[in-house]
């Protein structure tokens, strides 16, 4: 940039000043580099600093260490983007952000740092240095996307379904030309933050804790590796946050490494009140009514049995539903909600009728062992570790889960007397929670929605689930497994001495009174008491 173009930029900043009438203030700190590092802390300074509104940090730094051959300097704030700069506020030299950082080198003349805070708020940083000696990689160093030219830090993004990480390749102190990519490997690591939780001391403890290799190894877990080198799809839990953070390691010595500037995402900004996943009255009502519908059919279900045929039937319905129109056209989510849920109506209506007219109970309880099939299947996929490269392809994926959920169903529907209840109060219990879930803030809710996205969103199979499990999690869980215990034996008690299964109201069929227990024809019949053998004549009914 020229001396022309900075008096001139310099020239609006003042004249911004005096018109706005914003009081600039400049602060200078200084920072000493001759702390003792060690192998799993390259850590030099780490310091809490708060800046002003529309004010500027200067950071220089004094008596540094012989072994260090470069620093990376890092800067962290909550909510508000900060500007980084090196001597000179150029195109190459600064980073905007929440979490960043340069690399610098330090032979004299030392690189000055400047801060800059252009929000008209306070705000409060976390500065971070640390120092790396001539065999560690250069975190950035072959960055071909991102500015400046070495570039340390991570960039986060989302959407309502993924998160995406990426970070820069890094460059082994010996590969000047980054033609040796291959010799510095680089491990992506996370760690979630209490759900929930917006608080600017959590989220400063979570990134201290993602500072140093100790800390990472006793506090995060390492995110499966890709199709990508350097980026990393997660699927998003809104609401929860996430540190993310990588290494870079030497593969031609083991004891080189160096740690990228770590970031954050909870898959929303809740500066803008964005994290509520219902955000509008027709999806918190259809959520609400979940827990009543749960309860009735953890509960009832086999006892109102032409109900639960409804009902199981509308869930079905609207799971296809949702998918297929998700995959044609691109709806709202409140007009395809309504749009599946008609469809879902319909198609419980239909698996009403066929056991109003035929009454197969193996037919009848099919759907709902295929159902619990798909729920124990989904489980499986949220569990996952991920990294597989087997269940990327996505008719790999697909056979497996459809071969699951039917070997499911088919032992399931060994005893389908005991098998419907079970699956009435597993199933129950599972939209009793899902409310819940909701307002309490756990995740067990995407089982589901993790297998949805599965089906509908483009290149999800690239996606790593890695779900958190926290207390909330835990009690949630804790609460799926009381309700669907007390839910099957309630009902087990329940329907004791009674018919598996009841008559179908207009059976098309011949009458098969032992699928369904004993009716009021053959309690009749059982109880006339028997002819003697004189009474019997050739026109004695042989069944009387």
């Amino acid at each position: 940039m020229g001396s022309g173009s900075n008096n001139y930029l310099k020239f609006v900043i003042f004249l911004f000043v005096c018109v706005v009438g914003v009081k600039t203030q400049n602060v200078t700190l200084t920072i000493p580099l001759n702390k003792t590092t060690s192998l799993t802390n390259k850590e030099l300074f780490g310091e809490f600093v708060n800046l002003n509104a529309s004010s500027t940090l200067q950071v220089s730094f004094v008596n540094v260490t012989k072994s260090i051959s470069f620093i990376i300097f890092q800067v962290h704030s909550h909510y508000y983007n900060v500007t980084v700069y090196n001597n000179t506020l150029t195109k190459t030299s600064s980073v905007y952000g929440t979490n960043v950082g340069l690399y610098s080198t330090v032979k004299p003349p030392l690189d000055k740092f400047y801060v800059s805070n252009q929000n008209s708020v306070d705000i409060k940083l976390y500065i971070v240095v640390h120092g790396y000696g001539l065999t560690d990689p250069i975190p950035g160093g072959c960055n071909m996307e991102f500015q400046p030219l070495t570039s340390p830090s991570m960039h986060t993004s989302y959407t309502n379904d993924y998160v995406l990480v990426e970070a820069a390749s890094a460059r082994d102190s010996s590969d000047i030309t980054c033609t040796a990519i291959n010799d510095v490997n680089v491990v992506f690591y996370l760690m979630y933050i209490e759900e929930r939780n917006f608080k600017s001391d959590v989220y400063f403890e979570g990134i201290k804790s993602m500072l140093t290799l100790e800390n990472i190894t006793d506090n995060a877990e390492i995110v499966p590796h890709t199709k990508w080198s350097m980026r990393r799809m997660l699927s998003a839990y809104p609401g929860t946050g996430a540190i993310y953070v990588a290494v870079a390691y030497s593969a031609l010595n083991s004891s080189a490494y160096s740690v990228y500037v770590p970031t954050y995402s909870y898959a929303c900004s809740p500066l803008d009140d964005d994290c509520e996943l219902l955000d509008d009255v027709f999806s918190q009502l259809l959520c609400a009514s979940l827990l009543f519908f749960g309860i009735f059919v953890c509960y009832f279900g086999h006892r109102f049995f032409k109900t639960e045929m409804f009902l199981i039937g509308l869930v079905s319905g609207v799971i296809i539903t949702y998918i297929l129109i998700s995959l044609i056209a691109e709806l709202e989510r409140p007009a395809l909600l309504g749009a599946a849920i008609l469809s879902g109506v319909c198609f419980g209506f239909i698996w009403l009728l066929f056991w109003w007219f035929y009454g197969i109970p193996v037919f009848a309880v099919l759907l709902s062992t295929l159902n619990l099939g798909f729920l124990f299947a989904a489980f499986i996929y949220f569990g996952l570790p991920g990294g597989f490269k087997v269940l990327e392809v996505e008719f790999n994926f697909w056979t497996l889960f459809i071969l699951i959920m039917s070997i499911t169903s088919l032992i399931l529907l060994s005893t389908t007397f005991l098998s419907n209840i079970l699956c009435c109060a597993i199933l129950g219990a599972y939209a009793t929670l899902y409310p819940i879930d909701y307002y309490v803030g756990s995740n067990l809710k995407y089982i589901m929605i993790n297998t949805v996205r599965r089906a509908v969103v483009p290149n999800f199979y690239n996606a790593v689930l890695a779900p958190p499990f926290q207390w909330p999690d835990a009690l949630i869980t804790l609460l799926w497994l009381s309700l669907a215990t007390s839910g099957f034996l309630f009902q087990h008690y329940q329907n004791r001495n009674k018919p598996p299964f009841p008559p179908p109201p207009r059976s098309v069929r011949p009458s098969l009174p032992h699928m369904y227990g004993i009716d009021r024809r053959y309690r009749n019949i059982s109880r006339r008491p028997a002819m003697s053998a004189r009474e019997q004549t050739e026109n004695t009914p042989l069944l009387s």
